[in-house]
């Protein structure tokens, strides 16, 4: 992209009034000021982002001294975002306005209907309505799913993004957090400014016996997934892991393995905090002090990091992967970053 042809840099500035207003809604002479855009292009913009149906008007704005201007916001109703959650035993499928708010969601059980259910939920989710429809991500176990039916165009995402992208829109000071999802399966995530993927947490090693699906044995996945712990204790499911009482002892058994692996992920990574997310993340404060304790006895005495929980829960997938098919399709907000990066370091006007 070259930044001097007038076609980009009317994009580059359009995305970064879509990106602002993402945030909350504002005047145009805040917009001004806080993107360094001439007022005349910014509401040049404005006004035909209001025209094409993405940006609408609000009251006026009376925080400001002088002259009102009148607030402008993102039309939540502009566009939809799917997002589509496939595991081992259940499907789910939801669809989020444009600032990632999920409208409708529908879980059915993984069988031979199951891609029929998808398609009657996806017509019944999308029947109706005006707004365009920017794209879809897939959260999914399944390394070769069949992807031509999702509406498009289609990102698959891990799950550990999807959770991670939630949290970090709830609450933006989780720069340096290692985020460990633990459902079924074992999935980690990284956030230094972007999303970092990290898949192998889930086999690291944590005790001598288990053979793990990747050929090793004592892998994480192994000693704590929700798998593994169905397996053990007869449980029917990932929730009945947590909402079933009985099965506490088998989680606080858990809890060991998964304090040794983050103990020796966050060396590695240079962390600041741990986030659990996922399914399992909703145990009791008396475990989430358990597990403070192991890793603060597994890491240095000058090395602190706090643990937090989840604050989506199981719904973090759902509502982090339309939020991350938003930013892909609509925001484009990864593409903005690697331009600020660029822009800042001043080293090239192409890319």
């Amino acid at each position: 992209m070259d930044f001097s042809r007038p076609d980009n840099a009317r994009t580059i500035n359009r995305l970064k009034v879509l990106s602002e207003l993402r945030k909350g809604e504002c005047s145009r002479a805040e917009l001004s000021r806080r993107l360094g855009i001439n007022k005349v292009s910014i509401g040049d913009m404005v006004q035909g982002m209001i025209e094409e149906g993405i940006v609408t008007e609000g009251m006026k704005d009376t925080s400001a001294p002088g002259r009102p201007g009148t607030l402008v916001s993102i039309y939540r109703s502009a566009g939809r975002a799917f997002a589509f959650d496939i595991r081992p035993r259940s499907v789910s499928v939801s669809v989020s306005d444009a600032l990632g708010h999920v409208l409708r969601f529908e879980r059915f059980p993984r069988n031979a209907d199951a891609r029929d259910n998808l398609i009657h939920a996806i017509a019944k989710m999308s029947a109706g309505e005006n707004a365009r429809i920017y794209g879809s991500a897939v959260v999914s176990t399944d390394s070769d799913i069949d992807a031509s039916f999702f509406p498009q165009p289609v990102v698959m995402i891990p799950r550990a993004i999807a959770e991670a992208s939630a949290e970090i829109d709830k609450d933006g000071s989780l720069d340096g957090t290692l985020f460990l999802s633990w459902s079924d399966t074992f999935d980690a995530a990284l956030f230094r400014k972007e999303l970092i993927h990290l898949p192998t947490i889930a086999h690291m090693k944590t005790q001598r016996d288990g053979e793990c699906s990747c050929g090793g044995r004592g892998c994480l996945e192994v000693a704590a997934s929700g798998r593994a712990l169905m397996e053990r204790t007869g449980a029917l499911s990932v929730r009945d892991l947590v909402r079933n009482t009985g099965y506490a002892a088998a989680l606080k058994e858990a809890l060991r393995p998964i304090a040794l692996a983050l103990s020796e992920a966050v060396q590695a990574t240079a962390s600041d905090a741990v986030m659990i997310t996922g399914e399992l993340s909703q145990l009791p404060d008396s475990a989430y002090a358990h597990l403070q304790s192991l890793i603060a006895s597994l890491l240095p005495p000058t090395r602190r990091i706090e643990v937090k929980r989840s604050l989506s829960g199981e719904k973090g997938t759902r509502e982090g992967a339309a939020i991350a098919a938003l930013e892909i399709f609509f925001y484009r907000t990864q593409l903005l970053r690697r331009l600020e990066a660029i822009e800042d370091s001043g080293s090239a006007l192409w890319i």
